[in-house]
């Protein structure tokens, strides 16, 4: 089992993984490679869900157009719908980008939005703009207009908030933590259960850390079912990896528990990053090991105490 030290900041697990990053990267076999996709049954689901706000848009113009029977409007209308579009596709159309490293000595899989770096200022310049014509469309129509639009004021006016999106999440899963995996050969992706370590920030102003010595699983996204059959031969004949089969794609990206690792242990702590190098120095005491019995996380402790409380009561 390969974790790495307990008390850390997300900034020192960073820089723990890129060194588990690089010794697997000396390994043998090694395969990388990158893709474009989404955690959904629907390969399209994103840009489904990215029309959504334009259909919304549309009857609400369509309806302030149609009161006041003005060209400008329309042609203001349709100026703004297409911005809208573009804008919404870029905040929820857009693929997730994985990037892979695989070896004999273990994965790296590193995912995050596939978002340009100038989205955020055209997020922003779009608000604008919405902000703008909602501002004109109240002063027009009167009050009424909130009635109508007022999804799209609240919307207009976030985009000025808007922030960028730079988060990605990093998981490593060294050769000895692999466990077993789950296919689907329509969706073209394996759900590879491991154990690896986590550690965020985990309140709004960041004061505070949530750390983990945890399994669970990544997923591995592939081009061609070629290259997924290619993975899966080599996981199972040459690392003697469990691979199984599942056909139902419509239920693969659910998140089911699995009750295959429900005795597999994990520990967790929330605490100061103040305290982060003081809890180090002093050798402070881990958290139990917890793992899943009766359907809730619990210590030894408190297992050996339930089946004892069970078999009083059979008594």
């Amino acid at each position: 089992m390969a974790y790495s030290p307990f008390y850390i900041t997300p900034e020192e697990l960073a820089v723990y993984q890129e060194a588990q990053e690089q010794e697997i990267l000396t390994g043998e076999n090694l395969t990388i490679w990158r893709k474009y996709d989404i955690e959904e049954a629907n390969r399209f689901s994103y840009i489904f869900d990215s029309l959504v706000p334009i259909a919304i848009m549309s009857v609400v113009f369509f309806f302030f157009w149609y009161s006041l029977r003005d060209p400008l409007i329309g042609y203001v209308a349709a100026c703004v719908l297409s911005m809208g579009y573009g804008l919404s596709y870029l905040v929820f159309g857009l693929d997730y980008r994985y990037d892979y490293i695989f070896s004999d000595k273990g994965f790296v899989m590193k995912k995050r939005r596939n978002m340009p770096k100038w989205v955020n200022s055209a997020t922003q310049a779009v608000g604008w703009v919405g902000s703008v014509v909602c501002v004109v469309m109240v002063a027009v129509a009167g009050p009424m207009a909130l009635a109508g639009a007022g999804g799209f004021i609240l919307l207009s006016f976030g985009m000025l908030k808007r922030q960028p999106d730079e988060r990605i999440e990093v998981r490593v899963g060294e050769r000895e933590d692999w466990l077993f995996a789950y296919y689907n050969k329509k969706r073209k992706v394996i759900r590879f259960y491991h154990k690896y370590d986590y550690c965020s920030k985990r309140d709004l102003v960041k004061h505070t850390v949530f750390r983990a010595q945890t399994r669970g699983y990544s997923y591995l996204f592939f081009k061609t079912a070629e290259e997924l059959d290619e993975v899966l031969e080599v996981l199972s004949n040459r690392y003697d990896i469990e691979c199984i089969e599942f056909p139902n794609h419509k239920e693969f990206f659910k998140g089911r528990p699995e009750p295959r690792i429900k005795d597999i242990p994990s520990r967790s702590l929330e605490f100061p990053v103040a305290d982060t190098f003081d809890l180090r120095a002093q050798n402070a005491p881990l958290p139990e090991w917890r793992r899943i019995y009766n359907g809730e996380w619990q210590t030894e402790s408190e297992i050996e105490q339930s089946k004892s409380e069970l078999t009083t009561a059979k008594e």
